[in-house]
């Protein structure tokens, strides 16, 4: 299995800026959008606040550090707590855009990019630009952290086999259905990006994932899965899997060629692209240690 200490400790460690995260930022910068949140990590600067940090450091490659305050979920924000912050820029998603006028009154707000199709891909870049003007950073140093990554993703498509493919999934609870990520998705372009094939072309909705049954699953019979897991449920969502005889019968399940992926955030910024990238080659260059023949 794998998960973020390998990456955080190895080479995705050694992408990241050199000067040490900070407790504030010269800027005040509440991060409702977690793929912010994670862009301003990626340069070097502690947001004052990011909603739902518990649930955010299960899910995301980097911890926040202990001076980020917990604001509560992007739907429900904790607006007297953030009130009383006194953050000096506020960044949400488009999910929590029906929250710009309270938020407004708080503080200064930016939405965050929200790329699909093409540009998904992109986004990260563009999240991670974005939130370098807003902490006041200069250009070069956003530049050179996105060179180092874009260096990184050159490196792990050259080492990967070609055109083989992969489907990136997230299986529910039912033991019978699967988030299956296309062409248009995060995920997806991160597939694409390293030369590889998405396995599952079939239609998606705006954002590029649609939820399917597993038997639309069956007639990828080459394909290699990426299970992606969201830790406060894997629990039962194994329990189900194991149980599911359709899951079972899935030729990559039923050959090996599985690999259960933590911590990851198919909506997540810079650095959440490259730990799918990492993973998925680590998976594809290490079969005796995936069990991908």
């Amino acid at each position: 299995m794998l998960n973020r200490r390998f990456f955080i400790t190895g080479s995705l460690a050694a992408l990241l800026p050199s000067m040490p995260v900070v407790a504030e930022a010269a800027r005040r910068i509440a991060a409702v959008d977690w793929a912010a949140a994670e862009s301003l990590l990626a340069l070097g600067v502690a947001p004052l606040a990011v909603a739902d940090t518990g649930y955010y450091n299960q899910r995301m490659p980097q911890l926040l550090p202990a001076s980020t305050y917990d604001i509560g979920p992007f739907w429900e924000v904790n607006l007297e707590l953030l009130d009383r912050l006194r953050p000096d820029l506020i960044l949400i998603g488009a999910a929590s855009l029906f929250m710009t006028k309270r938020l407004n009154e708080i503080a200064p707000v930016e939405v965050v990019e929200d790329m699909t199709g093409d540009k998904s891909y992109g986004r990260a870049a563009a999240i991670l630009r974005q939130c370098g003007r807003a902490a006041g950073l200069p250009s070069s140093e956003v530049e050179a952290v996105l060179s180092n990554i874009e260096q990184r993703m050159q490196s792990l498509a050259a080492k990967v086999g070609r055109g083989r493919p992969v489907c990136i999934l997230l299986p529910d609870q039912s033991g019978s259905r699967a988030m299956v990520y296309g062409n248009g998705s995060m995920p997806g372009a991160v597939v694409t990006r390293l030369g590889l094939q998405n396995a599952w072309q079939g239609p998606t909705n705006a954002n590029g994932f649609i939820q399917v049954g597993f038997d639309q699953l069956m007639a990828l019979e080459d394909s290699v899965f990426m299970q992606i897991e969201i830790p406060s449920l894997a629990p039962q969502t194994n329990r189900a899997l194991s149980d599911s005889q359709l899951w079972h019968r899935l030729p990559a399940v039923r050959e090996g060629r599985v690999v259960r992926m933590q911590q990851f955030y198919p909506f997540g910024g810079c650095i959440s692209t490259l730990l799918l990238a990492e993973a998925l080659a680590r998976a594809l260059q290490d079969p005796l240690g995936t069990g991908i023949p």
